[in-house]
């Protein structure tokens, strides 16, 4: 029989985001303690910290527009739920407080490289150019709202890749995760696999896939996997 709109899916639905929210949420507080304990950021990676600033000002924005605007909600159904803008609301101030953190305390040799940096700088000119392009309609190809939200959810998970990189190789480096806190990985793979698990109770009940929300998709099953590994490195 079918499951469209069947009301235990939604509540279940309904259930299992807030526990996502939850734990991904709770997963940024271990590294912010440690950090203020310690006095100190290192062994935890600048670039980390820097990509995953612009990570959750992109995710932010993505889930706002889907969640408000139901034009740009996807054909599948709306799969952007209000736990994910508090989700990622929530996790852009968290990151933020990591990041004066690390302007802060001791940070030893650790600096953002060069090439995160120049990264950091191209892509906010080019999501600035886009928006005025698009608020403007001076592109020539016709550049939409909808296009530019693809192109942000695309920065999103160049970043969820590229922000982990830096810290396995700094695990790996220095062969010790000490001022990495293992907690926030436990509960980052905790809401990976919670937040995949709501994207496929929503696709039951509305009758879209798994990829209706490519970027909720794409972070759950990306941090399950760099979770692995950081749970790898530190036992």
């Amino acid at each position: 029989p079918s499951l469209l709109g069947a009301p235990e899916l939604h509540s279940l639905s309904n259930l299992v985001g807030w526990a996502y929210f939850c734990a991904w949420s709770v997963s940024f507080y271990p590294q912010i303690m440690t950090n203020h304990a310690r006095r100190s950021v290192v062994g935890l990676s600048l670039d980390y910290v820097a990509l995953n600033v612009l990570g959750y000002v992109c995710y932010s924005a993505y889930n706002l527009a889907l969640f408000s605007s139901p034009d740009l909600r996807p054909p599948g159904g709306d799969l952007v739920r209000v736990n994910d803008v508090f989700f990622s609301l929530h996790a852009l101030v968290c990151c933020l407080v990591v990041a004066i953190q690390c302007c802060v305390f001791p940070r030893g040799e650790q600096r953002v490289t060069l090439l995160v940096r120049v990264a950091l700088v191209l892509t906010t000119m080019g999501i600035a150019v886009y928006v005025v392009h698009a608020a403007t309609r001076a592109c020539p190809t016709g550049c939409t709202w909808i296009d530019l939200l693809f192109s942000v959810s695309c920065v999103k998970l160049a970043v969820t890749v590229a922000k982990y990189v830096p810290q396995v190789v700094l695990n790996n480096r220095r062969c010790s995760t000490v001022g990495w806190n293992i907690d926030n990985v436990v509960l980052d793979f905790t809401g990976g696999l919670l937040s995949t698990t709501q994207l496929l109770l929503d696709a039951g009940c509305t009758g879209g896939t798994l990829i209706s929300d490519p970027v909720k998709f794409g972070l759950g099953v990306l941090s399950m996997a760099f979770d692995s590994v950081f749970l790898y490195q530190h036992f």
